[in-house]
Parts: structure tokens; sequence; C-alpha cells
């Protein structure tokens, strides 16, 4: 998956969605800043979330 990172991030949490897979997601509504990235546990989530926040505003992560 390829994720531009937006300027704005927010808060970033780990979640169970309606599937039953984990995702990280982020707190705002806006579409140019939502973040949903699908991930394999809890501690895969943690491993993005801190790729996410070490990167800078418009860097291109590959998950």
């Amino acid at each position: 998956m390829k994720l531009v990172r937006p300027k704005i991030i927010g808060t970033l949490k780990v979640k169970i969605m309606m599937a039953g897979n984990y995702a990280v997601i982020n707190d705002i509504k806006n579409a140019p800043n939502k973040i949903i990235v699908q991930c394999n546990s809890i501690g895969h989530g943690e491993e993005i979330i801190l790729r996410i926040k070490e990167s800078k505003p418009g860097d291109v992560l590959h998950f």
C-alpha cells in the first residue's frame, strides 16, 4: 500500500474494523488528511504509526 503523508496527521490509533481486521486510523474526518492503513496485528500497527510519525509531510511510504 502506498501512502503520501499529509501535513496534519492527528491522533493515530490501531482499531479493529467491522470485518475483524486491524487498521491504523486517525481522528480526522476530512478526506485529504484521512488515514486508513490495514495491518496484521497491534504490534504491526504500532510499527506503522512509528514510521508515519518519523516521516516528513509529502513523503511517500510503502507498507
